[in-house]
């Protein structure tokens, strides 16, 4: 008796599939605010929102190429939020007998949650190196301190250690 109610309540799931989406929709704006400003720092030399307090020995090809990069990341995080958002309602919601009816793409069929876990875990990985690769633009690489070489060496271990969980898998 109470199986039957716990099998209704996994429509839960929807509320985080859509919310899920709903991000990732406000996601790809913010990327394409992120490469607008690219093209207002490459032409204008000025921020497109607001003022950034900006080092001045920074080119405007350096600022556009900072934007750029971050665009890149939130895009990827937007399409990343989106992939979770068909993973959780294609694993907790399709019933088995319709998975064989649907034809995606390969990469698009979410086998298990440690598929959906690997992949958010790739992505924070590499919005890690994109933080980084900001952090080291701005400041001037000359201009680097001990603390700021914590975050490559986490980002190092955060790589071998998704290398070796998918090993394992």
């Amino acid at each position: 008796m109470v199986w039957q109610y716990f099998t209704k309540i996994r429509y839960l799931v929807t509320v985080a599939a859509i919310s899920s989406l709903l991000g990732s929709v406000l996601m790809f704006f913010i990327g394409v605010e992120k490469t607008i400003s690219a093209f207002v720092y490459y032409f204008y030399g000025h921020a497109f929102f607001g003022e950034d307090v900006l080092p001045e020995y920074l080119t405007p090809g350096d600022l556009a190429t900072v934007s750029l990069a971050q665009a890149i990341d939130v895009f990827l995080f937007a399409l990343v939020m989106m992939i979770f958002a068909y993973g959780i309602w294609y694993l907790f919601l399709v019933e088995d007998e319709d998975k064989e009816r649907l034809s995606f793409p390969g990469w698009l069929k979410i086998k298990s949650i440690f598929q959906l876990k690997m992949i958010l875990g790739e992505v924070i990985v590499f919005i890690l190196f994109v933080h980084f690769l900001e952090t080291a633009t701005k400041t001037g690489y000359a201009n680097l301190t001990l603390e700021n070489l914590i975050l490559p060496v986490a980002i190092l271990l955060l790589s071998v250690s998704l290398m070796l969980l998918r090993q394992g898998e």
